[in-house]
This record gives C-alpha cells, sequence and structure tokens, in this order.
C-alpha cells in the first residue's frame, strides 16, 4: 500500500520549473555608470583604475570610500573636547 507523492514527477514525467524573477531593468548593475576611481580617490599617486579593472573591486573600493566619507561626518560632529574634559573629571574625582 504506497501512498504517491503528489509533488514528485512521476516516471517519464519532468519536473516543473519555475522560472527565476528577473530584476527591474533600472536596478540592474549595468543600469549604473560605471565607477570611475579616479574622481573617488584623486589623491592617489597612480591610476587606479588600470590597478583595478575589475568591477567588483571598484564597487568594493567605492562602499570603503562612502564608510570612510560616513566615518569623517561621524567624527567631526562628535566633541571630542567635551567628552575628554568629562572623562578627566570622572578620574580627577576618584
Amino acid at each position: 500500500m504506497e501512498k504517491e507523492n503528489p509533488v514528485a514527477p512521476q516516471a517519464g514525467e519532468t519536473p516543473a520549473v519555475t522560472p527565476e524573477p528577473t530584476p527591474p531593468p533600472d536596478q540592474g548593475p549595468s543600469a549604473e555608470e560605471p565607477i570611475v576611481l579616479g574622481k573617488l580617490f584623486p589623491e592617489a599617486k597612480h591610476d587606479l583604475d588600470t590597478l583595478f579593472p575589475d568591477p567588483q573591486i571598484k564597487q568594493l573600493l567605492k562602499e570603503v570610500h562612502r564608510t570612510r566619507q560616513g566615518n569623517q561626518r561621524f567624527l567631526k560632529r562628535l566633541n571630542l573636547s567635551k567628552i575628554q574634559t568629562d572623562g578627566d573629571d570622572l578620574e580627577s574625582g576618584s
């Protein structure tokens, strides 16, 4: 008394293949403008575009540049002198 599995294909049948969803054309990597490392790192002494021709490396360097900018903005907003004086007050009070 075997039960048939309704999902498994029977002998001679091919399993149904569901098509993969395609991303919208405006969100694909080809829709983006090419990354020019010379613009991201103008202080570089070498031509970074010829040193790193791989698009994935260029994307990684672009993300590093954005992270670095975000860190710099964060540090500018911190009032380091206030943090240091608060820390000095705590140490001298003990």
